[in-house]
């Protein structure tokens, strides 16, 4: 090979080993470049994250009646010093429930940038329960006492004179099914006897009822009440159908009660002395069979006594005709 060749050889061989450096370098630049604007971007974002514009601005709280929307945010730990991404709504939701008893549903929904929205359903307050010593203890539709502050009670009827017992469970899951429009209605709730209670309207209207039923019937009072004129002296009976009690209508039942018992006692009283009569018949017929028994006994006594005497005589008369012959034979010997 001739120096000419050599030359070009390695002239061709030096712009190879140029192309292939500078294509190497391109690469790293390039690689370099896409690092540089990776760590860029991630910069910008934890920047972004961290920046005020992803702080909470637009809270937003619904359903809450008992409990105020500040009391929802103190027991969620939301404000607006905190990042929306950092808000974790499950725990919120069951933070939220655990605080308040009230509470039968809470559902947190957290959007990016920086609004949160927090709606609560609370369960209704359907009664008060008065206590031994005077209080008073609220109580939800599920049965439970709620123990937080009262804000707003709608006058809530009162129930009294209960046993903590299924009865009671009973009224309160009656008291639960009722309408609200019927339910503020409600001044009073007593216990009477068995399975009935006593319900006192605030219209003046007293009601009977059983405490498993009530609130079938009673849902329409709004219906039933137009009829009644003077309910301040009516009783609207709705344990077996629906029908309302009066005065004359009690004074006639009393009446008819009365005169029934009066029936059953002169009855009982016929039957006494019947049987009264048949006793001393009775007595008079065991003394009757007494005396003639100890007739008969008598004059068996008697009987035997005569035969007795009879035979002690002809004994006497034997020996003396014994004797007289026994005197006649020595007289004719001698």
């Amino acid at each position: 090979m001739n120096s000419k060749n050599k030359k070009l050889l390695s002239k061709i061989n030096s712009e190879k080993r140029h192309a292939s450096i500078t294509k190497i370098k391109r690469k790293r630049r390039r690689e370099l470049a896409f690092i540089i604007l990776i760590f860029l971007i991630f910069i910008s974002v934890v920047a972004f994250m961290y920046s005020p514009y992803m702080k909470i601005r637009n809270i937003e709280v619904q359903g809450y009646s008992q409990i105020t929307k500040e009391e929802i945010l103190t027991a969620g730990n939301i404000n607006e010093n905190i990042k929306t991404w950092s808000v974790k709504d499950s725990e919120v939701e069951k933070n939220l429930k655990d605080k308040f008893n009230i509470f039968k549903k809470v559902t947190v929904k957290s959007k990016i940038p920086s609004s949160i929205k927090i709606e609560v359903e609370e369960y209704r307050l359907i009664a008060q329960k008065k206590l031994d010593d005077g209080g008073y203890q609220i109580i939800m539709e599920n049965g439970q006492t709620y123990n937080g502050q009262i804000r707003n009670s709608y006058n809530l009827p009162i129930v009294e004179n209960f046993e903590n017992n299924g009865k009671l469970e009973e009224v309160y899951k009656n008291l639960a099914q009722l309408k609200p429009e019927v339910l503020v209605q409600i001044s009073e709730i007593i216990n009477s006897n068995d399975s009935e209670i006593i319900i006192y309207m605030k219209d003046g209207q007293k009601v009977k009822a059983m405490s498993s039923t009530f609130a079938q019937k009673l849902n329409y009072y709004d219906e039933i009440s137009k009829y009644i004129k003077d309910k301040n002296k009516t009783t609207l009976n709705l344990i077996n159908g629906a029908y309302l009690e009066t005065e004359k209508s009690n004074a006639e039942k009393n009446s008819k009660i009365k005169e029934l018992l009066n029936k059953m006692n002169g009855s009982d009283s016929k039957e006494k002395e019947n049987t009264k009569e048949e006793k001393e018949d009775k007595e008079n017929t065991d003394d009757q069979v007494n005396n003639d028994n100890t007739e008969q006994q008598v004059n068996s006594n008697k009987t035997s006594n005569q035969n007795k005497n009879k035979s002690t005589n002809q004994s006497k008369t034997a020996k003396k005709t014994t004797t007289t012959q026994n005197t006649n034979k020595t007289k004719k010997t001698s």
